[in-house]
């Protein structure tokens, strides 16, 4: 189960990665200012996840205990979702599936505990998104990853710190102000973005899943996203 949803995340990586591919494609201007910064930062987000659940130097147990850690927290919502605007039967059908879930949690002899609001099945607890995202960028962007990923929450968020974070042309009288962003900018949006696919696939590699390292590579770049990558960044030189 841990490795179906690393592959859907990689296939979720790899529809984002084409989207910011489509995005960029002529005719320009006008040059999206946001929409790639979100897009990158699903990228992130997926890729983060993915390589928390399939982390090649984690134990199956680890690995099994993540993998319900991920159901319990989808099961937890659903039942939430089911209190604040759900029937009766709905609530009832939902809890039953978390109280199912946590069964085989102890069936398995994982065990979980709930302290201070954070739960924990078999020694795991679920990191947060920031967390996930250093550790599939830990090395090439060097602590980096926080303000990076900041910037593209607060895009998506539409807080102002991330709005704002790209430069403002006055306005020509009688025009409304205007946002841009560098070639330097945009181009670095895209790259983190292979960053953040390319660590991945090397980290997968590198742990020695699948029979060999060539075939898992092939696997991760199966539709030539890297080839779609590369255009973009002639494109954009």
């Amino acid at each position: 189960m841990a490795f179906e949803m690393a592959r859907l995340s990689i296939f979720a990586i790899d529809d984002f990665l084409t989207s910011i591919d489509k995005l960029l494609a002529p005719p320009l201007p006008p040059l999206p200012i946001y929409g790639q910064e979100v897009l990158a930062r699903s990228v992130l987000e997926s890729a983060g996840f993915a390589y928390w659940l399939v982390d090649p130097q984690i134990t199956v147990r680890q690995r099994v205990a993540r993998t319900y850690l991920h159901f319990w927290e989808a099961a937890s919502t659903a039942v939430k979702n089911a209190a604040a605007v759900g029937s009766a039967q709905s609530i009832a059908g939902a809890q039953a599936h978390l109280a199912s879930i946590l069964t085989r949690v102890d069936d398995l002899g994982l065990g979980h505990r709930k302290t201070k609001g954070k739960t924990t099945i078999g020694g795991e607890q679920l990191p947060s998104k920031t967390d996930r995202v250093a550790a599939v960028l830990a090395g090439p962007v060097r602590g980096e990853h926080a303000i990076v990923y900041s910037l593209y929450s607060g895009v998506a968020h539409g807080e102002m710190t991330g709005i704002l974070s790209r430069r403002l042309h006055p306005p020509a009288s009688g025009t409304d102000p205007v946002m841009t962003i560098t070639p330097r900018q945009l181009l670095g949006n895209v790259e983190l973005a292979a960053v953040a696919f390319g660590q991945l696939q090397e980290r997968l590699c590198h742990g020695g899943m699948g029979s060999s390292p060539r075939e898992v590579a092939n696997h991760l770049w199966e539709h030539n996203v890297g080839r779609r990558l590369q255009a973009i960044r002639s494109r954009l030189i």
